[in-house]
């Protein structure tokens, strides 16, 4: 479809800019120092044309007239109607110097993030607005004294009104995105768009949190994505709270794939037994120092404290408790990758030191019914955690789509959250988990995600 944009010559030195069909408000145009309108306008039309490797219909309209033109990528104007064509330089224009386009942020923004499509979803942060004070009827002149002894906290009522910094940025991505790259404009994201929904995210993401905060991954079947998406969700939430806010600790069998699936791996004996038994003091005491000994720091900024080797005992409750306590005290959130046994010490503390539980399952019938199975081990430790967790169903070459409803009103029936997440090859291949290199429909998920479970776990008690 050929581009089509319609300018209309508000004064000798000014138009306005819309493209057709595109949901964008118009662009003021106006005569520079150095170039007249017609040079101004055919520079814009150039530089769309030039974008969309198309030539670009252009309506010209001045008080008089209306004259209908084609401008290509090389800048050739023609006309389209026998008329008094629009007036360009003798020489062609120089073209106008690129305008820097503003980097792509680090963190994902494209449009292929959906919001969670079984519960409602998270509204906007909008600034609160503060209520008028209501007038106060007076019998007299009001003096100065009584001013001064009133309520400190009207004072506050001049300042400026809240700004939300996520709506004040110019947008990126989209029509609105490519149109402020290409031209240097300015354009807000809309409010219900997808750019928005992830700002909001990552607002959420970096927002408070309770002590000693405590993600825990469960399915008491191996194999369905417990490690892979604890280390993504560690290092998607590291992106956007800051590097060394988040630990994900393995609290899985002997021989687990924790230690294979991290980006960067641990070295000889960088691990959770080590680190136990070279304590030598109380938990409150380690030092930040002997911490990094132990764990390793991954591409995002979060770090990874590997669990027992081959050769090692699991790791019990109090073993748990004890690292736990350790975490806590040097990051805002520990993630736990659990195994596959309710009877597991450190399972049980998993589950008991809870603020979000997340339960991963992908759409075959063996992996549902082992989510139930693992529902039903929660509700046994811990009941109230139930409100707490939060079920992903996982896409994947494998899918049995009639499990899904079947699945989903079995999980809603329980009372928790049900959301959904694309699927991901490195996931499932076994590859190690880099953050950079997944694709970005899982970035997004994974933003939404850790919006989630960060804004019912800040909603948890201690």
């Amino acid at each position: 479809m050929t581009p089509t944009v319609e300018i209309e010559a508000t004064s000798a030195t000014t138009a306005r800019a819309q493209l057709a069909g595109a949901d964008v408000p118009p662009m003021e145009l106006a005569a520079t120092e150095f170039k007249n309108l017609a040079v101004v306008v055919h520079e814009f039309v150039r530089t769309i044309a030039v974008e969309q490797q198309a030539a670009v219909e252009v309506v010209y309209r001045t008080g008089k007239d209306t004259r209908f033109l084609t401008v290509g990528p090389d800048g050739k104007l023609t006309e389209n109607a026998p008329s008094v064509p629009i007036p360009v330089a003798v020489t062609d224009p120089e073209p106008a110097p690129a305008e820097p386009v503003s980097p792509a942020p680090a963190g994902p923004v494209t449009v292929a993030a959906e919001s969670i499509p079984y519960e409602a979803p998270a509204q906007p942060v909008q600034a609160t607005a503060r209520p008028a004070r209501a007038a106060t009827p007076t019998t007299g002149p009001v003096r100065s004294a009584d001013a001064a002894t009133g309520p400190i906290g009207a004072l506050p009522a001049l300042s400026a009104p809240g700004v939300n910094p996520a709506a004040s940025l110019p947008a990126r991505i989209g029509m609105r995105g490519r149109l402020n790259a290409m031209l240097g404009l300015a354009l807000a994201p809309k409010a219900d768009s997808l750019e928005m929904r992830l700002r909001d995210a990552q607002a959420t993401i970096a927002g408070p949190l309770p002590e000693s905060a405590v993600i825990t991954f469960v399915n008491l079947k191996g194999g369905v994505g417990k490690t892979p998406m604890s280390i993504a969700l560690a290092e998607t939430i590291a992106e956007y709270r800051g590097p060394a806010t988040a630990a994900c600790l393995d609290l899985g069998e002997i021989g687990g794939s924790f230690s294979d699936r991290v980006a960067v791996p641990p070295a000889a004996g960088h691990d959770a037994v080590s680190l136990l038994a070279d304590l030598g003091q109380a938990p409150h005491q380690v030092r930040p120092s002997t911490l990094a000994r132990y764990l390793t720091r991954q591409p995002n900024g979060s770090y990874a404290l590997a669990g027992p080797a081959g050769a090692e005992a699991p790791l019990s409750f109090d073993d748990a408790a004890t690292l736990g306590a350790i975490l806590e005290r040097h990051y805002d959130l520990m993630l736990a990758d659990t195994g596959n046994s309710s009877h597991s010490g450190s399972w049980r503390w998993a589950i008991t030191a809870a603020h979000t539980v997340v339960v991963p399952v992908p759409l075959r019938r063996d992996a549902a019914v082992a989510a139930q199975r693992t529902l039903t081990a929660i509700s046994a430790v811990r009941p109230d955690v139930l409100a707490r967790t939060v079920v992903v169903i996982t896409d994947g070459p494998g899918d049995a789509p009639m499990v899904e409803t079947e699945a989903v009103e079995a999980f809603t029936a329980l009372g928790v959250s049900v959301c959904r997440m694309p699927f991901e090859p490195a996931f499932a291949s076994g590859e190690r988990i880099v953050l950079s290199q997944l694709r970005r429909e899982t970035c997004d998920a994974l933003t939404v995600l850790a919006a989630t479970v960060t804004r019912i776990g800040s909603g948890a008690a201690g």
